[in-house]
């Protein structure tokens, strides 16, 4: 009886690959944390006080923020395969300005945390948790935007890793302002 060799593949594309995915199962588990407090103690509100009267952060650096993680998504989806460099950097400006308007939100939200009931918990829990987040993915998109000694395909390959990650934010944020702003 032969012994059969498996191939397996260990280029650093496909580590990456491989690695991006796993960071983003990871984040899903931990951005749960959120949903499931908001939700329960949303559910659990018997005396009134999930989200008492005049405590609403910024709609507005909402949905700047919004706007601005989304479209740092979709130019690393669609802008880089023309122009890598160019989408590397414009993503990056945007997703500093979402960090941006995440920030001043946590520091500031527009209401005492300490009277706002269990959803100000929540909010300021999420608020520092996605802007720690956030400076992830802008230290991640730096770091490709400087490194000029890069060759296409690898930059290719790297942008790639970073279109997962910063899609996923992208999402939790869709999730976030629903829940946050809308509901």
């Amino acid at each position: 009886m032969a012994a059969t060799e498996i191939a397996i593949d260990v280029t650093p594309a496909r580590a990456r690959f491989v690695g991006v995915r796993l960071l983003v199962a990871a984040e899903a588990f931990f951005f749960l944390g959120f949903l499931f407090a908001y939700l329960y103690l949303r559910a659990l509100d018997s005396n009134g006080n999930w989200h008492p009267p005049h405590t609403d952060p910024s709609i507005a650096l909402g949905t700047v923020s919004l706007v601005a993680i989304v479209a740092a998504a979709l130019v690393l989806r669609f802008g880089a395969e023309q122009q890598l460099r160019t989408a590397t950097t414009l993503a990056l400006a945007l997703s500093l300005v979402a960090t941006a308007c995440w920030g001043v939100q946590l520091f500031d939200p527009g209401f005492s945390p300490v009277h706002a009931g269990g959803f100000g918990a929540v909010f300021v829990g999420f608020a520092a948790a996605f802007t720690a987040h956030l400076l992830g993915s802008v230290y991640w998109l730096e770091t490709i935007a400087v490194d000029s000694a890069t060759a296409e395909d690898q930059l290719r390959q790297e942008l790639g890793a970073a279109l997962v990650f910063t899609t996923f934010l992208a999402g939790v944020a869709v999730v976030a302002y629903i829940l946050i702003y809308l509901v």
